[in-house]
């Protein structure tokens, strides 16, 4: 660097994994075209690259950035690197950038966001159809006899004799064929991960640092999606707060 040796400055910092010493050079000599040389190298180890490369372009007023901005936002759009508010607060800098130049990746983005919330409601509603089936079928177990009449054991398929043990989920088995806790051998085993699931999530919601390094790394409406993935877990519900003060009692 100190001789002007340029292609030897690149090919010493990107071998020694300075890429942010390349992204400085290109910064200082207003270099677009290896600055995108750069990020197409060394993005796919350091994808923070692609976003400090959006930000100076638009904020160059020196050179027309517009095919370079559209190069980026490509690579932006296709690794889903920044949330769409970002984007268009960095392509505010630009006094060149239109709305029709972005419009493909603004559409996109959009199309996105709607496809994600259908999902989102498709799976709402069918977790409805479930929970009012799971509360219809309480009440039922509540207030109605259930009769078993199963004739064989759900576990090794013999004939039913006394004593046998008769689960309200519509299982029998021998006294013998139920395992030492108790459980009926057919849904326990689809229970566990769903349990086990739970437990993990739980306990997730029960690290502090773990949510706040996550918030943290939510940008714009991506620390909205954190806040949710995280009311997923259960971090605020008020019975793991309590186990917190549980704790530290």
């Amino acid at each position: 660097q100190t001789y002007g040796f340029v292609d030897g400055f690149f090919y010493a910092a990107e071998r020694l994994h300075r890429h942010q010493l390349l992204m400085n050079w290109c910064f200082e000599q207003k270099d677009a075209k290896r600055l995108l040389e750069v990020c197409k190298r060394c993005g796919s180890s350091d994808q923070s690259l692609w976003v400090q490369a959006l930000s100076f372009l638009a904020a160059d007023e020196s050179e027309d950035h517009r095919e370079e901005i559209g190069d980026v936002l490509r690579h932006i759009e296709d690794s889903d690197l920044m949330p769409l508010l970002m984007v268009i607060e960095t392509l505010q800098q630009s006094k060149e950038i239109t709305i029709g130049e972005v419009r493909p990746y603004l559409q996109a983005q959009y199309r996105r966001l709607v496809e994600s919330v259908e999902t989102s409601r498709g799976k709402a509603a069918q977790d409805r159809q479930e929970i009012a089936r799971m509360q219809q079928e309480i009440v039922q177990l509540r207030t109605r006899a259930k009769e078993f009449q199963n004739t064989r054991c759900f576990q090794c398929t013999l004939t039913l004799e006394v004593p046998a043990v008769h689960f309200f989920c519509g299982h029998s088995y021998h006294s013998y064929c139920v395992p030492a806790d108790g459980s009926c051998p057919k849904c326990s085993s689809e229970a566990l991960p769903k349990l086990s699931l739970k437990e993990q999530r739980e306990a997730q919601a029960r690290n502090a640092d773990d949510f706040f390094k996550y918030l943290q790394g939510g940008a714009g409406d991506r620390g909205v999606q954190a806040l949710g993935e995280w009311c997923k877990f259960g971090a605020f519900d008020a019975a793991i707060g309590g186990d917190q003060e549980e704790e530290q009692d």
